[in-house]
């Protein structure tokens, strides 16, 4: 390979470097001389097709002339390994025995331009010029893409950035609305069962009232109330039988056994394994088998009552019905502290003052006596099944 003779001034890298392939050297000194007067470009020759390969292996190449007769074979050969090797640059390809078949051949295998010989210098340089423009403007336009391609890809990440992000947003608004939700049918479920007992006329309507709402709301079971009463013990309040009856028996030995172990935990929660380590023997006569959920209900630190719920170990209470039964257990104790308080000041009634003479009016025996509004949730009282 044999490099040409090339002006100082145009030695820059940004200029495009042109490989002349021509087995003679004048051609290719005059040309060269052409390229370095008139055109912004650097050039490199070669004589045969094994040459320009190691050219255009070893230092770029934006452009290629190229005789087709060359002493090692056919110049064509270097179209494909340029356009392999140097797949953005043009190739012109040159001919002193020009056809048709032959221009065609040469288009067809990647050439941009056709030049015959024997050609001016003004054409030549017009094709070269022509061939360097249109490379710039391939590259310019290749550039772009590049660009696209990069912002595109950023632009992709951060759109996987925003969208896990949003993602991650989504669910912590779906976790906080959940969560809102189930606070919210909470305070709904604990305004109902306060409007239920609130609205009892005494203590037995309010508490199978609470057993009937309790009943309706978590499911049939076994419902024993305990009632604190002027010792440390319990006293049974209330109980409504689903599968097993309040035998006296048996509720000695819960008060004994279970009603203490839920005072000390406050709440508990038993499958039907569990029970059978924690209740008595005494106790597990008659209640082997079941799943058992209760609270202990207190009111300024005192203890008022405590709830039992007990059913077939098949049907456990749910978490659900472990926090209703948590949510419930102190308004249940506010109102029965209400309900005893009221029914104590009922009973210390004032002194009667002495007569001063006035006239009292009597009662009306007339009046027909006061009725209790009928409510669904006496049905215990009527002696009727129950409507849920």
């Amino acid at each position: 390979m044999t490099p040409v003779r090339q002006s100082p001034s145009k030695e820059r890298s940004a200029s495009p470097q042109v490989l002349i392939v021509d087995d003679e050297s004048d051609i290719v000194e005059f040309l060269g001389d052409a390229l370095t007067r008139n055109v912004d470009c650097r050039f490199v020759s070669a004589g045969t097709i094994q040459q320009a390969s190691q050219a255009m292996q070893s230092q770029p190449v934006d452009l290629l002339i190229v005789d087709l007769n060359l002493p090692d074979g056919d110049g064509s050969e270097l179209l494909a390994a340029l356009r392999q090797k140097h797949p953005l640059a043009s190739a012109i390809v040159v001919t002193g025995s020009p056809s048709v078949e032959t221009a065609v051949s040469a288009m067809r295998d990647g050439a941009v331009d056709f030049l015959a010989k024997p050609f001016t210098i003004d054409e030549f340089l017009r094709r070269i010029r022509t061939a360097l423009h249109r490379n710039s403007v391939r590259a310019k336009s290749e550039n772009r893409i590049d660009r696209l391609r990069v912002a595109v890809r950023r632009l992709n990440d951060a759109r996987r950035l925003v969208t896990k992000k949003v993602d991650l947003l989504c669910n912590d608004l779906v976790a906080a609305y959940g969560d809102l939700s189930r606070q919210l049918d909470l305070v709904r479920t604990t305004e109902s069962f306060r409007g239920v007992i609130t609205s009892s006329d005494d203590l037995e309507q309010m508490l199978c009232h609470s057993m009937d709402w309790m009943l309706r709301q978590m499911g049939y079971a076994n419902v024993a109330i305990w009632l604190a009463g002027p010792d440390p013990d319990f006293q049974l309040g209330a109980y409504m039988k689903y599968t097993i009856a309040g035998d006296p028996v048996m509720t000695e030995a819960m008060r004994d056994g279970l009603l203490q172990v839920v005072r000390r935990e406050g709440l508990v929660h038993l499958a039907a394994d569990e029970a059978a380590e924690v209740l008595s023997s005494a106790e597990l006569v008659h209640l082997k088998g079941q799943t058992i959920l209760a609270i202990h209900c207190t009111y300024l630190g005192e203890s008022l009552a405590s709830i039992v719920l007990m059913r077939d170990g098949d049907k456990p209470f749910s978490t659900e019905d472990v926090t209703t039964l948590r949510e419930i257990g102190p308004v249940f104790a506010v109102a029965l502290a209400t309900m005893v308080r009221g029914q104590d000041g009922e009973a210390d009634m004032e002194e009667p003052e002495e007569d001063d003479g006035s006239v009292m009016d009597e009662p009306d025996d007339s009046s027909p006596p006061r009725r209790r509004k009928k409510d669904d949730a006496d049905w215990w009282k009527r002696g009727e099944t129950p409507p849920f």
